[in-house]
């Protein structure tokens, strides 16, 4: 079966909520997806980027991790 190929132009969250329901479809194999970001970070939730300065961790407002991605 032959992959349906999926560009993501950022990975806010809003794109990782979009992959997010690719991947919850009954066949999340058939979808080849590709991020492109101008960040080098993982997905975070922006919302609450103002607690980062309150002493959360770059982790702590990270969606996802690295093998997500893979």
């Amino acid at each position: 079966m032959e992959r349906q190929k999926v560009l993501v132009v950022g990975n806010g969250m809003v794109g990782h909520r979009f992959i997010e329901n690719l991947l919850a479809t009954e066949e999340p194999d058939k979808f080849e997806i590709t991020t492109f970001s101008d960040e080098p970070r993982l997905a975070y939730d922006r919302v609450h980027l103002s607690a980062y300065f309150s002493g959360s961790s770059a982790a702590d407002l990270a969606l996802v991790t690295r093998e997500y991605y893979r």
